[in-house]
């Protein structure tokens, strides 16, 4: 058996835990799946003489979990508060100012 750790960042959520770990699974020559949302990895042990580690990563490529994240990105403009347009602020300190956490 063979060990095999893959970075997937569309996995953020335990939701996407359960579907990488069925889809693993059900490939014959896995063992054993270790996935974590939290990292954004998961760990394979494999059998490499009945499966490569090309086979699971086109069916996490398949299932879109094997490329990037998109995250919409702010840019260096202003939004305008509700305020008459008065004060113009960036929508992470609105964040910030409403729940007093990092975002």
């Amino acid at each position: 058996m063979e060990k095999f750790t893959l970075d997937l960042p569309t996995m953020y959520g335990d939701h996407h835990v359960l579907e990488v770990r069925r889809i693993l699974l059900e490939i014959p020559g896995i063992q054993d799946v270790y996935a974590s949302s939290a990292f954004r990895a998961v760990e394979i042990t494999y059998d490499p003489a009945k499966v490569s580690p090309e086979t699971f990563i086109a069916k996490l490529d398949q299932a879109g979990y094997s490329g990037d994240l998109l995250v919409p990105v702010e840019l260096s403009t202003a939004a305008v508060q509700g305020n008459g347009g008065k004060k113009p602020y960036f929508r992470h300190t609105a964040s910030y100012e409403t729940t007093r956490t990092m975002v």
